[in-house]
């Protein structure tokens, strides 16, 4: 959407928190996010910021120096290996189970890795 080149004004653009009702206020979240396509790529965690308005043709811009990352963007989209936050595992001496590398007990029989 362009701008009709008219003088925008300025002025306060303020970011109103939502919520569920029947949820209580554990369930409030941010209004403005911004979006590449379908994939989420921030939220802002203000709620008061530099905005102008265009009373000619409806163009809101909001600035925002803060945003907190919901994703990835630029350079940095790429396929992710999901399989880089398995960890390695180990075999229980007692039981025979696989357990993950990092237990120091085992879950299924409660042998104790002795730290050497």
């Amino acid at each position: 959407m362009l701008h009709c080149g008219k003088q925008m004004l300025r002025g306060f653009f303020k970011i109103e928190k939502r919520g569920i009702p029947s949820k209580g206020s554990s369930l409030v979240y941010p209004v403005s996010t911004f979006y590449d396509g379908d994939q989420m790529l921030c939220e802002v965690p203000v709620d008061t910021t530099l905005g102008y308005y265009c009373s000619e043709c409806g163009m809101l811009i909001g600035v925002f120096p803060i945003t907190h990352p919901t994703g990835f963007a630029g350079k940095f989209n790429q396929d992710i290996d999901d399989n880089i936050d398995i960890l390695p595992k180990k075999v229980c001496p007692e039981c025979g189970e696989n357990i993950d590398l990092d237990y120091p007990r085992c879950p299924f029989c409660g042998h104790i890795f002795e730290v050497i």
